[in-house]
C-alpha cells in the first residue's frame, strides 16, 4: 500500500477524558465536523510533551554527528528544508512540506525501534523513515519552524473509517480551513472533505482538543441545509 496507515496511535485517551470536567462546554463546527472541547493540561500527554522536548534538544544541540561519509547530514538537510519552506506563501508551504515529507520512506516503529509505541523527532524521522505520528509530528515541527503559529496548527489523531485503523495527521489552518496533511494523501485536502476520518484528540504546545462526533441527527440536519 502506497500511503500506509497507522493502528497504535491514541495516547491514554482515559485518563484524558477524565480531564474533560474541567473543559468549556463543547462548541459546534470543529474538526471534520465535530464538536469540539479544549483545554490547557497537557498533563496526560506524556508521548507529545517528550517527542517535542526531545525534538527541541536535536535543533538545539544540532543533532547527530554529520561526519559519517555517505549518509545525509540530517540537521543541515533539515535547516535548508525549513529555511526553503519559510520563503514560501502559506498555501504552498503547506503543500510542499506535504509533498517532500511524504517522500520519507514508511517504516513501522516496531522495525525501527522494537516499540510499536514510539514516536519519532524529526531528525529520527528523516534519517530512519517512520509510520503516520512521525510524519504528522515532522510535518508540524517543520510548519512551525517556519514561522507558522501554533494557534494555525495542530497534530490530529483519527480513526480511519476506511481501513478500521487508527491514524495521525497534521492540520494546518488558512484563512479559517482547516487543511489536512496526510501520508496516506498525495495533496493537502480540507478536512471538511474528509468524512472518512473521526478525530479522537487533537494537540498543539498550548492545549488539546477532545472531539464528540456529530449526532445523527445532527447529521441529517447539515445535510439537508447543504441540499
Amino acid at each position: 500500500m502506497p500511503f500506509p496507515a497507522c493502528r497504535r496511535v491514541r495516547l491514554l485517551l482515559a485518563f484524558a477524558f477524565a480531564m474533560l470536567c474541567a473543559a468549556p462546554h463543547a462548541e459546534a463546527g470543529g474538526l471534520f465536523g465535530t464538536h469540539e472541547r479544549f483545554s490547557t493540561d497537557l498533563a496526560a500527554f506524556t508521548k507529545w510533551d517528550g517527542v517535542v522536548a526531545r525534538a527541541d534538544r536535536e535543533l538545539r544541540d544540532g543533532g547527530p554527528s554529520c561526519r559519517v561519509a555517505g549518509q545525509i547530514c540530517v540537521a543541515q538537510w533539515w535547516r535548508n528544508f525549513v529555511a526553503d519552506l519559510a520563503a514560501l506563501p502559506l498555501r504552498a508551504r503547506i503543500a510542499r512540506a506535504n509533498e517532500v515529507l511524504n517522500r520519507v520512506p514508511y517504516v513501522s516503529a516496531i522495525e525501527n525501534w522494537h516499540d510499536p509505541d514510539h514516536w519519532e523527532t524529526p531528525y529520527e524521522f528523516i534519517a530512519r523513515g517512520g509510520q503516520c505520528q512521525d510524519y504528522a509530528i515532522a510535518k508540524f515541527m517543520a510548519l512551525a519552524a517556519s514561522g507558522v503559529p501554533q494557534s494555525a496548527l495542530r497534530f490530529v489523531v483519527v480513526h480511519d473509517n476506511a481501513t478500521g485503523a487508527d491514524h495521525a495527521v497534521t492540520v494546518a489552518f488558512v484563512d479559517d480551513e482547516a487543511l489536512v496533511l496526510d501520508n496516506q494523501a498525495p495533496a493537502v485536502m480540507p478536512a471538511s472533505d474528509l468524512r472518512r476520518y473521526v478525530p479522537y484528540y487533537s494537540i498543539n504546545r498550548t492545549g488539546w482538543w477532545f472531539h464528540q462526533p456529530q449526532t445523527p441527527a445532527e447529521r441529517l440536519q447539515m445535510a439537508r441545509a447543504a441540499n
